[in-house]
This record gives structure tokens, sequence and C-alpha cells, in this order.
């Protein structure tokens, strides 16, 4: 479900990406949403939507980095 929270979320998360790994926002969108990340967050039940865009990029970059976002020490405060 998309909602304005999610929308907002995401866009921000998306900068994050294309500042932090010198992407344009295009390559960054399409980064973002090829992972299992982004697929949670817009899932309503894990509540991802409530967390800082800050802690969803760490989140993002575990899981591109390492193909699993629980490889993070911050998915431990999620559990």
């Amino acid at each position: 479900m998309i909602t304005y929270i999610n929308i907002s979320l995401i866009s921000m998360v998306v900068s994050l990406i294309a500042e932090r790994n010198r992407l344009d926002e295009q390559q960054a969108i399409n980064i973002f949403y090829k992972t299992k990340l982004a697929d949670k967050l817009l899932d309503k039940n894990t509540s991802l939507y409530l967390l800082s865009p800050y802690l969803i990029y760490e989140l993002w970059n575990a899981e591109y980095q390492t193909g699993d976002f629980s490889n993070t020490d911050y998915y431990e405060c999620l559990v």
C-alpha cells in the first residue's frame, strides 16, 4: 500500500542512496526497487515506514552489499 508517508520516505531514502553512492536519481530508484527491503517497506504490516530514512538507508546498504538487510547491527533493533 503506497501512501504519502511511503512516497516521502522512499524519496528521502533514494536521495541518500544517490548522494552516498554517487548515482543519479534514476539509478538510485532502480537499484532501490530491486531490493527485498523495498517490498518490505511498502508492506504496511512490517511497520518499516516508521523508521527514519537514515536507518532505512543503512538497512538498504546492508542488503546491497551482502544480499540480506538482516546483516546489519540495526536489524537487531527491529526484531
